[in-house]
Formats: structure tokens, sequence, C-alpha cells
């Protein structure tokens, strides 16, 4: 029995002798011990749980935090000590519990309060009723059903002055949160029977009357029509008032290209007589354009140049215009981007072109796109369904060239659902996207692509020992003449985020003149182990494999190994390794910037 008793503590200063005489005391008894001072100890015989309860709240263990207790003090707390542990317990549903504290004397003084809590008060029953208007609803009955799904303290268990709260604050939150936001609390009753253990609940909750939505009040709104602001909300005056509406409705704003803060909230302090209340919209906007320059580095593609600008009311319509161009020593790019504003329903419609030029591995392409997409975010996901026109012709030194086109129906999905999106240390991150030609009338050949990326993160013990990482990518790509697919639609693989210690994009087909050319089959993955070493730094061990291959039948895996170091800087994680690869001489280097994708 003294083995189940809890072990809870305070410490002060105190000798070594002292020390070793109290944790030979705890070795013996198996008590919680509360050191507050020199002076004098508390222990605790009682279930763990209520220990913890004592311990945290009673005036004798928390006295002597606060300020120096004297010895008349001291004796004060020691009679009422009984009475203030018996008034915590039944805060816990112990209403008979019985509580002695005896003196043991010692140096440091030490005080053992012994507790016999006996049975607790379980819940007997719960009444909970909806008055007012709402009684008059066709879904009160569900309405109560579900308050009750999520009520804390259903019948028999044990009764808890916090969860009791909490039971009360839920219920009058989920009245409020729809059509009845002035819903008030008019009777709560906790009728305990200590001689029975018995506990019955009843709630009363007056609903108010039924609020609907009145007009919009917008602030902080100079730069952008007022069409943008209104096109996103998803309801309209006469609406009867929900929450999640206004919390939708701040999101879409929050997510628009236009304002970089958003606070939307009913005016319920000016509910008008027809009970509608004022919708007020509080907005912090983006400049109307912005110009980016910078200088980029990668180990893979070397230095290199980027130049973007944004505008975002493109002819006083709200929409936002972007180019982007991007050149280093492998690729050089111009984006061209128009985004409509974001529907009501959280629907982004995109028109994209492209021109773009690349030479890697002895592989030279130059290719033009244009896409439109539909996109839709929904919390951490995010769905694409889009039409995209790709024309690339790639040229071998010493080689003809050669055209090909795809007209590219798609749909794609992500889910970033980690705990830190700059430092994850759980969670998972999940990409994919199936495409296919339309028919050889605008297409090269016939084809389908399927490319799926995800990575995890564990943290199976405390921070401090480390995060395992696992990254895994796949492709394959279906087609009658492999060789008509444009090469940015087959796969390669090597370098930063994919097999490192091998060059970019050096995995794959081997081509003329020393050509790396893409393959229809691809697989690389990673494991790694983050290990921390000071503040934001952590130390990366690691190993790569994977390949891009023309099938199944000639896959072979590329293994490499190394050893790296990680910054989880303030904009995203910065990553430098050493990567050898398996087999062969030499150590690659590369660093890079953002999570696995």
């Amino acid at each position: 029995m003294l083995a189940s008793l809890a072990r809870f503590g305070y410490h002060v200063p105190m000798t070594f002798s002292s020390l070793f005489a109290r944790l030979g005391g705890l070795l013996l008894f198996g008590l919680s011990s509360y050191s507050l001072a020199a002076d004098y100890a508390v222990r605790f015989d009682a279930p763990p749980a209520l220990a913890t309860v004592l311990g945290d709240h009673l005036p004798l263990a928390t006295a002597r935090l606060e300020a120096p207790v004297s010895d008349s003090d001291l004796e004060v707390l020691v009679r009422s000590t009984p009475e203030s542990a018996r008034k915590l317990l039944e805060t816990e549903g112990y209403f008979d519990a019985r509580v002695q504290v005896r003196d043991e004397g010692g140096s440091p003084r030490q005080f053992l309060v012994q507790v016999e809590p006996g049975m607790p008060v379980t819940i007997g029953a719960v009444d909970l009723q909806l008055k007012g208007p709402l009684a008059e609803e066709s879904d009160v009955a569900a309405r109560r059903q579900a308050i009750m799904a999520q009520w804390p303290l259903p019948v028999g268990a044990v009764f808890r002055q916090a969860s009791w709260d909490v039971a009360k604050r839920q219920a009058l939150q989920a009245v409020a949160a729809d059509r009845f936001p002035l819903a008030r609390l008019e009777t709560s009753q906790a009728v305990i029977d200590p001689v029975d253990h018995n506990a019955r609940l009843t709630v009363v909750i007056d609903s108010g009357p039924l609020v609907r939505f009145g007009a919009l009040e917008i602030h902080g709104l100079s730069r952008y029509p007022l069409s943008v602001v209104q096109k996103l909300a998803d309801f309209k005056p006469g609406d009867p008032y929900r929450l999640q509406v206004l919390q939708d409705y701040q999101a879409a704003l929050e997510h628009s290209n236009q304002f970089s803060g958003a606070v939307v909230s009913a005016d319920l302090q000016h509910v008008a007589a027809d009970n509608t209340a004022p919708v007020i919209v509080e907005l912090s906007e983006f400049p109307l354009k912005k110009l980016e320059l910078g200088l980029t580095y990668d180990t893979d593609v070397g230095p290199g140049v980027r130049v973007g600008f944004d505008h975002n009311n493109l002819f006083g319509t709200g929409l936002t215009g972007s180019s982007v161009l991007s050149w280093d020593q492998s690729q050089q790019s111009l984006n061209f981007g128009i985004a409509l504003p974001r529907t009501a329903d959280g629907y982004v419609h995109t028109v994209n072109a492209v021109i773009k030029r690349t030479d890697i591995q002895n592989l030279i392409t130059q290719s033009e796109e244009i896409g439109v997409w539909r996109i839709h975010t929904l919390g951490s996901d995010e769905w694409r369904i889009g039409l995209n026109f790709v024309r690339e012709s790639q040229h071998v030194v010493d080689e003809d060239s050669q055209v090909n086109r795809a007209l590219l129906p798609s749909v794609g999905v992500t889910r970033r659902a980690v705990d830190n999106p700059l430092h994850p240390r759980s969670g998972y991150l999940i990409d994919g996207m199936l495409s296919g030609t339309v028919d050889n009338g605008l297409s090269s050949t016939n084809f389908v692509r399927l490319y799926a990326r995800a990575a995890q993160y564990w943290t199976p013990f405390s921070s401090a020992f480390g995060t395992l990482m696992a990254r895994l990518e796949g492709g394959r790509v279906w087609a009658s003449n492999v060789a008509d697919v444009p090469n940015s639609q087959l796969f390669r693989a090597g370098g930063t985020n994919s097999v490192r210690g091998y060059d970019y994009q050096s995995l794959g087909l081997p081509g003329p003149n020393g050509s790396v050319l893409g393959g229809a089959v691809l697989v690389t993955g990673t494991l790694e182990y983050q290990i921390p070493v000071y503040k934001d730094w952590a130390l990366a061990l690691f190993t790569d494999a994977g390949n891009a291959v023309a099938d199944w039948q000639s896959f072979s895996l590329k293994r490499s190994y190394g050893i790296g170091a990680r910054w989880y800087s303030p904009v995203a994680p910065l990553s430098f390794d050493l990567a050898k690869p398996q087999g062969q001489g030499g150590v690659a280097w590369g660093m890079s910037l953002g999570l696995a994708f």
C-alpha cells in the first residue's frame, strides 16, 4: 500500500546531510514531500492525484513560497489544514474525506498530512434545459443532444468542480455560437448528496432572441475596392447569426492578397430593434505594389538573381498580377500570373504563363507553358485542379532538337500537418499530382503521370533527444512513346532534397554526349536524425537512396550517407550537408533552404 503513495516535492537549499536524510525517508516510507524552506517541510499520505492537488493549493504547502512564515503563522496554518484540505478535496469529488496533520519534529520540521478520501461523488443525473425562442426551433432536440455528446460530466463520472465549470461554459458557448449570441446562463446548480455519494446537475440556458446579421461596417479600407471585401462574405444581411460564418469570413480576408490582417465580429452591444447586429470588419492592408530584388545561391544551380513585381489591384478590379524573373547559370525563367479575388467559399482562380530555359546535365530545354488553375484551401489541405499546355524543345549538344507538346488536365492535393511549420518535430507533409494528356491533337503522345511525395517527423521522447525525419518521393509515367513526353514531365534525381552526394539531376537515363535524360520511374527516400546542439542549431545524420530509370526492370538504388547542420532561422530551416555516394570516392557539400517540400 505504501508503494502507491504519492511522491511530490518543493525543495529549498539544505545541507547535504539533511538532503540524504530526506531521501532516505522517502525510500523508507514512500510518502510525498514538499520542502518549502529550511524551517519546515510537508509530506502527504494520499493517492497521487489528490496529493498533487493538495501540494499545489493547500496553504500549508504553498504559504512559504510567497513569504517567510513565522512560528505563530505556522501554527495557524497547521490548525486550519484539515478544513482547507477537505474543501480542496470536495472540488475533486470527495465530500467525506478525513484529514489529519501530524507534527513529526526533526530538522527541518516535518508535517505529515494523512488523507482518507472515502468514496467519490459520482454524477447521478444531468438536467439541461434550453429556454427562450430556441425552444421553438425545430432543431432544439438535436442541439441539446449535441451539447450532451460533448458534456464532460456524464452520468457515472466523478464530480469535479473544474469539469463542472467547463461543462457550463461549453454548453453556453454552443448555444451562443448558432443564432443566439445573447444567450445567458439562467440557472446552474449541483446538488450533492454526500451520504449516497451522488450529484444531480441542473443547467438552464435562456437563449435570448434569434439574432441576424446586419450590414457590414468596414474600417481600414483605402487602397482596394469595396467589392473585394464584400465578395468574400459568405452571408448577407438578414441571415441568422453564426460564429463559424464570421470566423470563415475573417480567414478568407486574411488569406487574400490584399490584406495582411483582419478582425471580424458582430457588434452585439448594438443589436437593433429588429434583432440585427452590424458586422464590424477591421482591416490592415498590404501595399498596392511590391518590388523584390534578390541575389540567390543554391549548390544545385549556383548563384543567381531574382526580380519580382506584384500588383494587388490590376485595373482597379481587385485582380492580383505578379511577374518573376529568375536567372542563374543553369536555368532562367520568366513567370507571369493573374489571380482573381478569392471567393466566399474559399476558391482562388489563377492564370499562369512561364517561359523557361534550362541547361542541366548537357540537356538544354526551352519551354513555354500556360495554365489555368482552381485552388481551394481548407485548413491544412489545398486542392488543385487545372489545365496546362506545355511546349518544350529539348536539345543535346551536337544533336538535333526535338519538340514535344502536352495538354494536361491535372488534379493535386497538399496537406501540411506539422506542429511547427518552421521547425517541425511531429506531424507529416503530403503532396500529390495526377495528370494526363487529352489527345494526340494537341499532345505529342498519350501519357498519364502520377507523382507523390511525403515527409514524416517523429520526436518519440523529449525534444532534447532529437527528431527523426523520413522522406519518400515517387513518380511514374505511362506513355505510348516516352521519347515524345516533354522532359519536364519525366523524372531525374540527385542533389539537395533528393539523393545528396550526387550532382543535381544527374540520376536518370544516359543520353548522347554525356547528357542525362528523364526517366519514367522515380523513387527517392531519406532517413535523417536531427540532434539539437545549441539553441536553433541541430546536427543531422542522414542516408539517402533512390534513382530515376526507364522502367521497374532496370531499377537499382543509388545510396549516399552524410552529416549536416540545421539552422532553424526565423524565415525557414537552412541546411548544410556533406554527403558521400556509396561506393564512390569524394564528398559533395550542399545547402538548401526550406522543408523537404
